[in-house]
């Protein structure tokens, strides 16, 4: 059940952005919309994917049952190798979700209290989390203005003497500038964290969008682009003894059974989930080379409005685990879609300094701008592998209906 596919490091990959899928030609798109009867559109559909595997999900769950090997088994087994080996990196260890997958990593670096974690301002709260249940201080950084990463310059101006670890976070599937993240925090030898929770099969100059830091935490959950049933989560790394202390954290610290050679945490990617992961990889692939083609279609369709697209690189490849657009009329343009029942979703409205969670601790008022007006500005349109073209045609024809009226 290996899932490799070969990768021509500095090449182009197949249905890139430069080679839409030519069913969303303009005469297709025409004849389409003349028959299609709207109905909802959602964000995310996940029941058809599970309907295209669902017999062969419920040959390898049957299996798991019968044997009763529900943790440590076979499937967890084969998909750390097949994953680590789709990633091109030495080491992949099963986790509980992509929390712990942070959480375990930082703990693997030894960053505890007295340390501080640099990480973007426009980041989910599942990344600063472990930063704060290890007592370590969290420092914020904006948004960088071309791509969804950090500003480089104020990483470069956050970093002091007690900087334990740059978190560096590759969102909407989208990886970020890593050579230049990278190449800051060794300047002062600090390590970097990929999480790569959104950009499975992402790639960076011919590379995956794994170990390009020294470890990789990455959620499986539910949404991604490669998805549990549940929660799971998966650190990455080429480092040895990195992967030897994840995978001793992961069961309580345990080199034997009873054999606490560490405290750890109990963090276990389950058989059940492993199995999913292991029939969704092999399609991995054809499913990012799709979303692809449907950002293609959303990219030039809505070029000539006043909006904002998202960045495109010849040196990155997206997966698009969410399009987002980003428009001073986000919030009128979510209302008319949910009239459409075209669903949207916002990722984030709310930066971390606007947490309460975050002002409750009494921290001091920050102000990162970009950040702050992307929390605004973004709006995500439905993006999945399975979404169909007359179901794309229907969106795209509001959206511009919608745009013309804002022109």
């Amino acid at each position: 059940m290996v899932a490799v596919s070969p990768l021509r490091a500095g090449k182009k990959q197949p249905n890139d952005l430069d080679h839409p899928d030519k069913t969303c030609t303009k005469e297709g798109r025409t004849k389409r919309r003349e028959t299609f009867q709207p109905a909802p559109i959602p964000l995310l559909d996940l029941t058809r994917k599970y309907r295209s595997i669902e017999a062969e999900l419920h040959r390898q769950w049957n299996l798991t049952f019968e044997s009763m090997r529900l943790l440590n088994g076979r499937n967890l087994a084969a998909f750390e190798e097949e994953f680590a080996a789709y990633c091109n990196v030495r080491h992949a260890v099963g986790v509980a979700s992509g929390t712990d997958a942070i959480f375990l990593s930082l703990r693997a670096l030894k960053v505890g209290s007295g340390d501080e974690v640099i990480l973007p301002a426009h980041a989910p709260a599942p990344v600063i989390e472990p930063i704060l249940y290890l007592g370590a201080t969290p420092v914020l950084v904006d948004k960088s203005h071309v791509d969804y990463g950090p500003d480089l310059k104020a990483l470069r101006a956050a970093i002091s003497a007690n900087t334990k670890a740059v978190i560096a976070v590759h969102l909407l599937g989208l990886p970020c500038d890593m050579d230049a993240i990278c190449q800051i925090a060794s300047d002062s030898g600090v390590p970097v964290v990929e999480d790569s929770s959104q950009a499975q099969g992402a790639i960076y100059r011919g590379k995956r969008a794994a170990g390009l830091g020294v470890i990789t935490p990455m959620s499986l959950g539910p949404v991604k682009n490669l998805a549990c049933y549940g929660d799971g989560g998966v650190v990455l790394t080429n480092d040895d003894e990195l992967a030897r202390t994840v995978r001793l954290l992961r069961v309580h610290g345990q080199s034997e059974k009873y054999n606490h050679t560490t405290y750890g945490w109990n963090s276990r990617l389950d058989e059940i989930q492993a199995a999913v992961l292991r029939i969704k990889l092999p399609s991995l692939d054809q499913d990012n080379a799709r979303r692809r083609e449907i950002a293609a279609a959303y990219t030039r369709e809505l070029s000539r409005f006043p909006l904002k697209t998202p960045p495109v690189f010849d040196d990155r490849q997206s997966v698009y685990h969410q399009y987002v657009i980003e428009t001073p009329y986000r919030d009128q343009l979510k209302d008319f879609l949910g009239r459409r029942q075209i669903g949207s979703g916002i990722y984030y409205p709310i930066p971390l300094h606007h947490h309460e969670a975050w002002l409750s601790r009494g921290s001091r008022p920050l102000s990162f701008p970009e950040a702050e007006r992307y929390a605004t500005q973004n709006i995500a349109l439905p993006m999945f592998a399975e979404l169909r073209d007359d179901e794309l045609d229907w969106v795209i024809g509001n959206l511009k209906e919608f745009f013309s009226a804002h022109d």
